[in-house]
Order: C-alpha cells, then structure tokens, then sequence
C-alpha cells in the first residue's frame, strides 16, 4: 500500500531527538500497526499540494499550529484537496488539525474551544462501534493537544467518541473518511517536552494537569490495529 502523508506542521528542532519530524512519527505509527505501506510526504504547509487524489492509496493528515480558518493559501488549498479525497472516497485519516479539516471542508464547524486547552490522556467513550474496532473497547485513553476543535459535525457523519471536553474526539464519514483529535502518532515524551514548551501560555491548573496525566499509559496496540483495520477494510 502506498501512504500519502499531508503533513501541516514540523517539529521544533530543539524535540527532533525525541521521535523525529512529523514523518518520522507516522511512520512509527504505521510500523507499529504493521501495515506494510510505502510513504510519500507531501510538505502542505509549504503549498506541496497532491495533483491527484490516485497519487496514493490512503492518506494520512497531520496536525497543525495553525487554525483550520485562518486565510492562507495553503490552507485553503489543503481543504480543497479534503473535499475531493472526500469525494473520489479515498481513504483518509485525519489527524487534529487534518481531523478539524474534514470536518469544516464537509460542511462541519470549528472554533477555538470554550474549554480551553484540552491536553494530555484523556479518556474517550466509544459512542459507536465500527467493524474494523478490533479488539473492542468502550474507552480509549489516548493523547490530547489542542485549542481547537470540532463543535458541529458535518452532515453524514458518524459520531464514535467523546470526552468531556471535546464531544466531537472523533467521527467518520462513510467507510472512507476517519477523523481524530487525539494524536495517535505521538509518545507521551514527546506530548510531556510539547506541553512543558507552552507553559506560559497554558492555565496553571490544566498544564499541571495535564503533565500529571501522563503517568497514565495511554492505549497504542488497540488504536494501532484499529487503522489497519480501517485502511484495509
């Protein structure tokens, strides 16, 4: 199978030494669901758009520092590019800021969430089971880091989990489209070095919080095969 990755952000060079760039990341994760899979990386951020949805077989969208509403080119082009992978029914994973794009590209809503930060191990209820959810679990502790987030789905999708403060953790559109605001891609040294980086701009109590949560080891074999069951499905 061949991957294409739309990442939308980089990693501070003073974190590479933890897991890598972006790619390197995803292809961790890839690995780790043991989908035999060749990668090409497509740098959206710096207006490297795809010409064709056919290029690869499956996407996978990364996170973002930007915001999915904001005016720039790349952006708007990147949505664009969401709407017709969308279209052609390709399958695609959306991952945060590529799970806020789905939404909002399909006819969804996205804002800066009333909540505040939401970071660290957080607990989603599965709120449907998909056949490719195996093994099954009615909750997943994955890992969080956001402002933004999905306040209104789009039409024809199908809401599958939710925390407290984010109802919209993740949805799917037909049997194509898979959107997550957790970061499936991420360690917990990685997400700990990110949120300790913005202490200055996080609430004492959510920061301390969400550092402490992080002794909690979130789920990664189960969401793991879960995207391969997806993309293979």
């Amino acid at each position: 199978m061949k991957i294409g990755l739309l990442a939308c952000d980089f990693v501070n060079p003073d974190f590479l030494e933890i897991d890598g760039d972006i790619p390197e990341m995803f292809a961790g994760l890839i690995k780790h669901s043991k989908i035999d899979a060749d990668w090409q990386v497509y740098r959206v951020w710096e207006g490297e758009i795809p010409s064709s949805t056919c290029e690869c077989e499956a996407w996978f969208t990364s996170g973002s520092r930007s915001s999915v509403y904001q005016k720039e080119d790349w952006i708007r082009q990147f949505g664009e590019f969401i709407t017709a992978l969308h279209e052609d029914r390709r399958k695609t994973v959306g991952i945060c800021f590529g799970h806020q794009m789905i939404a909002q590209a399909l006819g969804g809503e996205v804002r800066r969430s009333d909540h505040g930060w939401g970071i660290g191990v957080r607990e989603i209820e599965i709120t449907t089971e998909e056949p490719w959810m195996e093994p099954s679990l009615k909750r997943v502790c994955m890992l969080f880091t956001h402002q933004d987030q999905v306040e209104k789905l789009p039409p024809g999708a199908r809401l599958l989990g939710s925390v407290d403060h984010c109802p919209n953790a993740m949805f799917a559109m037909g049997t194509h489209m898979l959107a997550l605001q957790p970061h499936p891609e991420y360690s917990r040294a990685y997400l700990r070095a990110l949120i300790q980086s913005r202490e200055a701009i996080i609430d004492h109590p959510t920061y301390q919080a969400g550092l402490d949560s992080l002794e909690q080891k979130p789920h990664r074999e189960e969401p793991a095969a879960w995207l391969r069951h997806f993309l293979t499905s």
